[in-house]
C-alpha cells in the first residue's frame, strides 16, 4: 500500500532533534533522532503522498513511526478524502449526530447497513456514492423526506429524537419543538390548555424540577406527576403551569406528543435517561435532572412552586403504579373518550386540592 522514498529531511531543514525510541530491531530503548521521511501511499489505484515524522535509532539505523503522530496509513485516508471531496470520520459521525439519529437509524434511512456507517465513523474509506447520501443528510430537508418516507422503519423513540431535532428543540422554545408529529398539543389558551399557550421552556422548566426533586422517577410516574400539578394549579390559580395538553391514555393521562416532548428534553439535557434493574428485578428507565436542569427549574416562579412542592409531598412517595392507578379514579380520565384531550374544567373534580393559603 505504502512507498517509502529512501531519503532523510535533515538536509532540507527537517527536525533533527534527539529523543528515546523502543527500537524494534535493538528491542531496547535506544536514543534516536527526529526525522521527516516521505512516503506514498497507494489508495483504489492513485498515489497519495505523505510527511511522516520518524524516529531513527542511532545504534542500528532502525525506523519507527513517531507514535504522537499516529496511523500513517489513517492519515494518508484523510489525505485522500480531502483530495477527492470526501467527508472525514469526524464529519460523518457529526453530520449523524446533528441529525438526532442512531448509527442504526440513519443506516435504516439510507438503505445501508449499520455496520458499514460504523466502519466510516471508525475510519474506513467509504464509496463515493455513499458520501453523496450521508453529505445530503447535513440538509435538514432531506433528512425531513427521509423521515416521510422510510421513518416507519423506526422505533417510536429513535423518530422523535429526529424530529425533535428537526424542531430545532435546541434553539427555538415551545414553537420550535412544536411538530406534525404532536400538532394535537393546542397552541391556543383555551381549556385544553388549561388557559396557558403551551410553551416548551416552561414545561422544561417543571420537569426539571420534579426529576431533581421526586425519588424515582419514572416516565409513568412523571407524566402523572405532570398531570396532577398542571390541574392542580388549574383549579387553584386558572391556569396550568405549562399549557400542555393531556390525552386519556390506557395508562392513564399522559402529555400529547409525549414521545417528542421527552426527546426534546433529552437533547437539550434538561434530563437524562438511565435504565436500572428495581428491587423486583424488573428493569426499567430512571428520569434524573440532566446537565441543563436545574437552571431550566430556576425560571419557576414562588406560585408555581408551591404547586409542585404539593404534589412532592402529596403524591411524590407513590410508586409508578400506584400515581397510576390514582389517576385513573380521577373524574377526568374516567370522563374522557380513549385517547381524546381531557378538558382542564374536570380539574374541579380532582382528588386532592392545594391547602388554602396561611
Amino acid at each position: 500500500m505504502k512507498k517509502t522514498k529512501a531519503r532523510a529531511d535533515a538536509s532540507e531543514g527537517a527536525a533533527t532533534r534527539m529523543a528515546k525510541v523502543l527500537c524494534s530491531a535493538c528491542e531496547l530503548d535506544r536514543p534516536a533522532r527526529r526525522e521527516i521521511r516521505a512516503q506514498e501511499f497507494s489508495i483504489r489505484g492513485e498515489m497519495v503522498p505523505l510527511d511522516v515524522p520518524v524516529l531513527v535509532c542511532t545504534t542500528c539505523g532502525g525506523v519507527e513511526v513517531d507514535p504522537a503522530f499516529g496511523d500513517p496509513a489513517a492519515h494518508a485516508l484523510d489525505a485522500y478524502r480531502r483530495k477527492r471531496g470526501l467527508l472525514l470520520p469526524a464529519e460523518i459521525t457529526r453530520i449523524r449526530e446533528q441529525c438526532g439519529l442512531s448509527q442504526v437509524a440513519l443506516a435504516t434511512l439510507l438503505g445501508m447497513s449499520p455496520a458499514t456507517i460504523n466502519r466510516y465513523e471508525l475510519g474506513a474509506l467509504q464509496q463515493e456514492k455513499e458520501d453523496v447520501l450521508l453529505r445530503a443528510c447535513e440538509n435538514p430537508s432531506v433528512v425531513r423526506g427521509l423521515l416521510d418516507h422510510r421513518g416507519g422503519l423506526l422505533s417510536e423513540r429513535q423518530r422523535a429524537l429526529a424530529e425533535a431535532r428537526l424542531a430545532g428543540a435546541g434553539e427555538g422554545g415551545g414553537a420550535a419543538v412544536r411538530s406534525r408529529t404532536y400538532a394535537e398539543i393546542p397552541v391556543e389558551v383555551s381549556h385544553r390548555s388549561g388557559m396557558r399557550a403551551f410553551a416548551f421552556d416552561r414545561y422544561s422548566a417543571v420537569v426539571a424540577w420534579l426529576c431533581a426533586n421526586v425519588p424515582l422517577v419514572t416516565q409513568t410516574k412523571l407524566y402523572k406527576l405532570l398531570f396532577y400539578s398542571d390541574f392542580l394549579a388549574y383549579r387553584s390559580s386558572g391556569r396550568s403551569l405549562t399549557g400542555v395538553a393531556y390525552c386519556r391514555m390506557p395508562y392513564g393521562p399522559v402529555p400529547a406528543g409525549f414521545s417528542v416532548l421527552r426527546a426534546a428534553l433529552e437533547e437539550r439535557e434538561v434530563v437524562s435517561v438511565e435504565e436500572v434493574t428495581f428491587q423486583n428485578g424488573n428493569t426499567g428507565e430512571v428520569f434524573r435532572v440532566g446537565l441543563r436542569g436545574e437552571r431550566a427549574a430556576d425560571s419557576l416562579e414562588p406560585d408555581d412552586l408551591v404547586v409542585l412542592r404539593f404534589v412532592r409531598d402529596t403524591l411524590g412517595g407513590l410508586s409508578p403504579s400506584a400515581i397510576s392507578d390514582r389517576s385513573h379514579e380521577e373524574t377526568a380520565w374516567k370522563e374522557t373518550p380513549p385517547k381524546a384531550v381531557i378538558d382542564y374544567e374536570h380539574a374541579r373534580a380532582l382528588s386532592i386540592t392545594l391547602p388554602a393559603a396561611s
